[in-house]
């Protein structure tokens, strides 16, 4: 994310604390480790960004298409394997700016 503005990289690192805290306060929840990569939210702040879909993967997150209505496919950044360490990690390097 370094390669964005102060701002963008603020703005990412929001949203997907965001989206780690959520999901490690209801870890089962599915609906929680879905990420549509067409929110409008998630493109803004992380999808139209340099690296903000490789941070998605490298926190665990996995792209995945699916088909919607007939032919078209929808894109969602999964979570399908929950590690309540590795999340925790993750969102503490976030909160620490990435200084740990």
């Amino acid at each position: 994310l370094a390669q964005n503005t102060p701002q963008q990289a603020q703005a990412a690192a929001h949203t997907l604390m965001l989206y780690l805290r959520n999901i490690l306060r209801e870890p089962r929840n599915r609906d929680l480790r879905r990420i549509p990569a067409d929110n409008a939210h998630f493109v803004s702040t992380i999808g139209s960004i340099a690296g903000g879909k490789d941070t998605m993967l490298a926190v665990g997150f996995e792209e995945e298409d699916e088909i919607a209505t007939g032919s078209l496919t929808r894109t969602f950044f999964v979570l399908n394997r929950v590690f309540l360490d590795d999340l925790r990690s993750a969102l503490g390097m976030l909160e620490s700016g990435g200084r740990r």
